[in-house]
């Protein structure tokens, strides 16, 4: 073979590996393993966000094979979960499945499912963060970090994350400049300073939550406000 003819060769030869990449490329590209979570802990009703998990919160898993655009029929596919590593749960059809968060907030727990379907191995992870239970309050000013002297002004509570079914499962004590402020009737969400409130003065507003069936489980939230004339 002359040396025109090993230069075509090889252009050629490389030529063949490119296209097998880029198919292999294409080929993989043209299916995924979609895997959704859902975390069941507490959040408002006007919430739009992703709903977190906290420690202790159950999570519902579940997943889609696409293939070419199109969702596959998964029924008679053998798949398989795994949690951190570990076997989780397998089973033919296995779409769903639920665990319980152990980790603690700042980590996460990462999530694969392996899915056995016409004689070919699919697969697809997730990683899922752990959030600490939290707590905003709504302030009369919310632009600004001051309240008018001489009117009433209303604070509003909105927890988050908890693993709670509803706000009665709560215990709910404010504080203000250290001192607990003893709400009336039912809205023990809501904080209402009435005048008189001295100008010029400084006010710490703190809220804390605990969970009444888990004591380890508790959110806060302080803020510091100064009186305006």
């Amino acid at each position: 073979m002359n040396l025109k003819n090993k230069i075509l060769f090889l252009f050629i030869l490389s030529s063949f590996c490119f296209l097998l990449s880029v198919l292999s490329a294409t080929a993989q590209t043209a299916s995924q393993v979609l895997i959704t979570w859902q975390a069941q802990s507490f959040v408002p009703a006007e919430y739009q966000g992703k709903i977190l998990p906290a420690s202790g919160t159950n999570i519902k898993l579940g997943l889609e094979l696409v293939i070419t655009n199109k969702i596959q029929d998964l029924s008679k596919a053998d798949i398989f979960w795994y949690l951190d590593g570990k076997l989780l749960g397998r089973g033919q059809g296995l779409k769903q499945i639920n665990f319980t968060a152990t980790k603690g907030a700042t980590n996460s727990h990462f999530v694969r499912a392996a899915v056995n379907y016409n004689q070919q191995e699919y697969d697809g992870t997730a990683d899922i963060p752990i959030a600490n239970p939290k707590i905003v309050i709504q302030t009369p000013s919310p632009a600004n970090n001051s309240i008018p002297l001489g009117k009433k002004n209303d604070f509003q509570a909105i927890p988050y994350f908890f693993n709670i079914n509803n706000l009665g499962e709560l215990l709910f004590t404010w504080l203000v400049n250290g001192q607990t402020f003893a709400n009336k009737g039912d809205n023990l969400l809501g904080l209402t300073l009435t005048p008189p409130i001295p100008s010029n003065q400084n006010i710490n507003i703190k809220i804390t939550a605990q969970n009444l069936k888990n004591d380890l489980e508790l959110g806060s939230k302080e803020i510091n406000l100064n009186v305006q004339q």
